[in-house]
């Protein structure tokens, strides 16, 4: 689907230090241009040309280990389980907002002043900072390996548009997310042969046209 819609993809290597159902997603792998340094190091090649800063904490297989780098930003504004984070994403901001939920950038969907959660705790937060939050039903999202996966890794955001990996109208709250997305100029995007799944949300670094 994504292919059909203009875009080229590069899948990322997994990570042998992180547990194997979320080794290659890209919300535990990268935050923006920042990694972690072995992982880096034996994939040079992919990130070739890029302007890459690089975390000296190690990845662990056990939470919070895993969370390095799982963290989001408003602005100015970090979110994360501050005292997981890489010191080099925390260096970036001068404001920041502890979450009890280490996978809060997997938790949360996130578009101009608006986000979509299951995870009350983030709700809480983002709507004290002045997001406008959508709380939703937790689960109903695959993820092998784990009872469910998380909003934010099922989908990621491009222009005005919400890419869903798999079919969002499967999920018991499709019409909620499609109105609250609608009011915000968005539109949803899925492919309704595929089950609603968390890859790991995507980052995007470019488009063909």
């Amino acid at each position: 689907m994504l292919k059909d819609i203009g875009f080229s993809l590069v899948h990322l290597p997994a990570d042998p230090s992180l547990p194997e159902p979320v080794s290659s997603h890209a919300d535990m792998l990268m935050f923006g241009n920042i990694l972690q340094k072995d992982y880096y190091e034996r994939n040079k090649e992919l990130f070739c040309g890029f302007d890459v800063v690089l975390a000296d904490e190690k990845f662990g297989c056990e939470y919070p280990k895993d969370v390095l780098l799982n963290a989001f930003a408003v602005a100015d504004t970090l979110f994360g389980r501050l005292e997981s984070l890489s010191v080099k994403i925390k260096e970036l901001y001068p404001k920041a907002v502890n979450l009890r939920q280490g996978y809060a950038k997997c938790s949360t969907l996130l578009f101009g002043n608006n986000a979509v959660t299951s995870d009350k705790g983030i709700a809480d937060a983002l709507s004290e900072f002045g997001i406008k939050v959508l709380l939703i039903t937790p689960g109903h999202i695959g993820l092998p390996g784990y009872d469910y996966g998380f909003i934010g890794g099922a989908s990621f955001v491009y222009e005005d548009k919400i890419i869903f990996f798999g079919d969002i109208t499967k999920h018991p709250d499709h019409i909620r997310i499609k109105d609250f997305a609608k009011s915000a100029g968005y539109e949803l995007i899925y492919d309704k042969n595929e089950p609603l799944t968390d890859l790991g949300g995507a980052i995007v670094l470019d488009k063909k046209h």
